[in-house]
């Protein structure tokens, strides 16, 4: 019963290796003449039997290539975020409190103007940059909605394609010890 075991591994083994260095010949192999006739150079080439022979392969760029065909790709991480497209979103994050997400910003402080009304103090990730915001100031993945003098109310946009909520509302206390409490 071993050496049967032992048998069928060896089988199993070597024909893998076979497909592996069947797949390596057919991706080096270079493009086949037009079939039925030798080439210039070479009289006595034979047309190819080979199934994927006609086929040209073009290495990609990055190392990696994807042909949709009207599928999505499902190499892809739908819970990522995906970068932004349309008006002023390019792909990259634009600078300053516009390029940073909700959750990445804290809450440190609230003036209260007199002509403006309140005024945010949100702390970048870094936790050195201090950013003075208003209402309808816009972030990366939301809006601020509204201030008052605890509070300051987002209105973050939801990415996630399977969800059926857009948007959501996202509020962040001076005090998060009191927010607990309650």
């Amino acid at each position: 019963m071993r050496n049967r075991s032992i048998a069928l591994h060896v089988l199993a083994t070597s024909t893998l290796l076979a497909w592996v260095a069947l797949a390596a010949s057919v991706s080096a192999a270079p493009a086949a003449p037009a079939a039925g006739s030798g080439s210039a150079d070479n009289p006595s080439a034979t047309p190819s039997t080979d199934v994927g022979a006609g086929i040209e392969l073009e290495a990609p760029r990055d190392g990696y290539s994807y042909n949709p065909q009207g599928r999505r790709d499902p190499f892809v991480c739908l819970a990522c975020t995906k970068p932004r497209t349309g008006p002023g979103h390019a792909g990259e994050r634009p600078q300053g409190i516009a390029g940073l997400m909700i959750q990445e910003v804290a809450l440190k402080g609230i003036v209260k103007d007199a002509v403006q009304g309140y005024i945010a103090l949100l702390l970048g990730p870094d936790g050195r940059t201090t950013y003075f915001s208003k209402v309808g100031q816009r972030l990366y993945d939301g809006a601020i909605t509204a201030i008052d003098a605890a509070t300051v109310k987002f209105r973050q946009e939801v990415t996630d394609p399977l969800s059926p909520v857009k948007t959501r509302e996202v509020m962040k206390t001076l005090y998060p010890s009191e927010e607990a409490r309650q």
